[in-house]
Protein backbone atom coordinates (compact mmCIF):
# COMPACT_ATOMS: atom_id res chain seq x y z
CA UNK A 1 0.00 0.00 0.00
CA UNK A 2 1.49 3.49 -0.91
CA UNK A 3 2.58 6.29 1.92
CA UNK A 4 -0.31 8.41 1.61
CA UNK A 5 -2.75 6.17 1.88
CA UNK A 6 -0.90 4.68 5.57
CA UNK A 7 -0.51 8.34 6.31
CA UNK A 8 -3.56 9.33 6.33
CA UNK A 9 -5.00 6.17 7.87
CA UNK A 10 -2.79 6.45 10.29
CA UNK A 11 -3.54 10.38 10.80
CA UNK A 12 -7.35 9.34 11.49
CA UNK A 13 -6.85 6.32 14.00
CA UNK A 14 -4.28 8.24 16.03
CA UNK A 15 -7.15 11.11 15.83
CA UNK A 16 -9.86 8.65 16.88
CA UNK A 17 -7.74 7.55 19.63
CA UNK A 18 -6.57 10.90 20.85
CA UNK A 19 -10.65 12.22 20.47
CA UNK A 20 -11.66 9.15 22.89
CA UNK A 21 -8.77 8.91 25.20
CA UNK A 22 -7.43 11.77 25.33
CA UNK A 23 -3.99 10.64 25.24
CA UNK A 24 -1.06 12.26 23.05
CA UNK A 25 1.26 9.34 23.58
CA UNK A 26 -1.15 6.54 22.53
CA UNK A 27 -1.91 8.73 19.28
CA UNK A 28 1.29 9.73 18.90
CA UNK A 29 2.47 6.04 19.03
CA UNK A 30 0.00 5.41 16.66
CA UNK A 31 0.60 7.48 14.23
CA UNK A 32 4.69 6.84 13.97
CA UNK A 33 4.57 3.27 14.25
CA UNK A 34 1.47 3.08 11.56
CA UNK A 35 3.68 4.42 9.02
CA UNK A 36 7.40 3.85 10.49
CA UNK A 37 7.06 0.20 9.96
CA UNK A 38 7.67 0.74 6.38
CA UNK A 39 11.06 1.19 6.80
CA UNK A 40 12.13 -2.04 6.55
CA UNK A 41 11.56 -1.68 2.63
CA UNK A 42 14.89 0.05 2.68
CA UNK A 43 16.48 -2.77 3.80
CA UNK A 44 14.97 -5.04 0.55
CA UNK A 45 15.47 -2.00 -1.35
CA UNK A 46 19.33 -1.15 -1.07
CA UNK A 47 19.98 -5.47 -0.51
CA UNK A 48 18.67 -5.72 -4.27
CA UNK A 49 18.92 -2.43 -6.07
CA UNK A 50 22.16 -0.74 -3.69
CA UNK A 51 22.60 2.10 -2.06
CA UNK A 52 22.43 4.51 -5.69
CA UNK A 53 18.83 4.16 -5.76
CA UNK A 54 17.22 7.89 -6.04
CA UNK A 55 13.90 8.25 -3.55
CA UNK A 56 11.65 8.10 -6.86
CA UNK A 57 13.42 5.22 -8.19
CA UNK A 58 12.74 3.90 -4.24
CA UNK A 59 8.89 4.41 -4.46
CA UNK A 60 8.86 2.90 -7.73
CA UNK A 61 10.89 -0.69 -6.90
CA UNK A 62 8.35 -0.96 -3.83
CA UNK A 63 5.07 0.11 -6.37
CA UNK A 64 6.64 -2.44 -8.62
CA UNK A 65 7.60 -5.09 -7.07
CA UNK A 66 10.97 -5.43 -8.07
CA UNK A 67 11.86 -7.84 -5.47
CA UNK A 68 13.75 -11.50 -6.15
CA UNK A 69 13.47 -12.21 -2.57
CA UNK A 70 12.00 -9.83 0.40
CA UNK A 71 12.44 -9.94 3.83
CA UNK A 72 10.46 -6.64 5.46
CA UNK A 73 11.78 -7.37 8.75
CA UNK A 74 8.86 -5.53 10.44
CA UNK A 75 6.25 -6.70 8.74
CA UNK A 76 5.41 -9.74 10.70
CA UNK A 77 2.49 -11.25 12.63
CA UNK A 78 5.07 -12.61 15.52
CA UNK A 79 5.83 -8.79 16.66
CA UNK A 80 2.50 -8.25 17.21
CA UNK A 81 2.31 -10.75 19.62
CA UNK A 82 5.45 -9.69 21.32
CA UNK A 83 3.89 -5.75 21.29
CA UNK A 84 0.63 -7.21 22.64
CA UNK A 85 2.79 -8.99 25.35
CA UNK A 86 5.03 -6.25 25.94
CA UNK A 87 1.61 -3.55 26.03
CA UNK A 88 0.12 -6.16 28.72
CA UNK A 89 3.35 -6.31 31.34
CA UNK A 90 3.23 -2.55 30.89
CA UNK A 91 -0.02 -2.10 32.30
CA UNK A 92 -0.86 -0.85 28.97
CA UNK A 93 1.00 1.82 28.75
CA UNK A 94 -0.34 4.29 25.92
CA UNK A 95 3.20 4.03 23.88
CA UNK A 96 3.03 0.64 23.74
CA UNK A 97 -0.47 0.55 23.50
CA UNK A 98 -0.30 3.38 20.31
CA UNK A 99 2.11 0.90 18.92
CA UNK A 100 0.35 -2.01 18.88
CA UNK A 101 -2.60 -0.23 17.52
CA UNK A 102 -0.53 1.19 14.69
CA UNK A 103 1.32 -1.59 13.71
CA UNK A 104 -1.45 -3.94 13.69
CA UNK A 105 -3.85 -1.46 11.47
CA UNK A 106 -0.84 -0.98 9.04
CA UNK A 107 -0.63 -4.93 9.16
CA UNK A 108 -4.54 -5.42 8.21
CA UNK A 109 -4.15 -2.86 5.40
CA UNK A 110 -0.90 -4.46 4.08
CA UNK A 111 -2.85 -7.63 4.30
CA UNK A 112 -5.64 -6.55 2.76
CA UNK A 113 -4.39 -4.58 -0.17
CA UNK A 114 -0.72 -6.77 -0.81
CA UNK A 115 -1.78 -10.45 -0.84
CA UNK A 116 -5.02 -12.51 0.19
CA UNK A 117 -2.46 -14.67 2.02
CA UNK A 118 -2.49 -13.72 5.79
CA UNK A 119 0.55 -16.35 6.26
CA UNK A 120 2.51 -13.44 3.88
CA UNK A 121 3.18 -11.53 6.68
CA UNK A 122 4.58 -14.42 8.82
CA UNK A 123 8.30 -13.79 8.94
CA UNK A 124 8.56 -18.03 9.89
CA UNK A 125 6.44 -18.46 6.88
CA UNK A 126 8.65 -16.14 4.81
CA UNK A 127 12.11 -17.96 6.07
CA UNK A 128 10.63 -21.38 5.10
CA UNK A 129 9.97 -20.28 1.90
CA UNK A 130 13.21 -19.24 1.38
CA UNK A 131 11.92 -15.45 1.20
CA UNK A 132 11.09 -15.55 -2.53
CA UNK A 133 9.42 -13.05 -3.26
CA UNK A 134 6.71 -15.05 -6.04
CA UNK A 135 6.19 -17.56 -3.58
CA UNK A 136 5.48 -15.01 -0.59
CA UNK A 137 3.72 -12.59 -2.96
CA UNK A 138 2.06 -14.37 -5.73
CA UNK A 139 -0.62 -11.48 -6.34
CA UNK A 140 1.95 -8.95 -6.55
CA UNK A 141 4.23 -11.06 -8.44
CA UNK A 142 1.54 -10.67 -10.79
CA UNK A 143 1.95 -6.77 -10.95
CA UNK A 144 5.83 -7.44 -10.88
CA UNK A 145 5.48 -9.26 -14.19
CA UNK A 146 3.22 -6.90 -15.82
CA UNK A 147 6.00 -4.29 -15.12
CA UNK A 148 8.36 -6.10 -16.60
CA UNK A 149 6.39 -6.55 -19.69
CA UNK A 150 5.22 -3.30 -20.13
CA UNK A 151 8.62 -2.00 -19.45
CA UNK A 152 10.52 -4.35 -21.76
CA UNK A 153 7.66 -2.90 -24.64
CA UNK A 154 8.45 0.14 -24.24
CA UNK A 155 12.51 -0.13 -24.90
CA UNK A 156 11.18 -1.65 -28.29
Amino acid sequence: MKLQYHTAFSAVIAGILYMTFKSWGLAAACFISGIFIDLDHIIDVVREHGWSVKIKEFFQICHTSQFNRIFLLWHGWEWLVICAIAAWATEWNPWMNGTLIGLTSHMILDSYHNTLKLRSYSLIWRWKNGFIFDIVFPKMAVVKYKHRHLSSQNEN
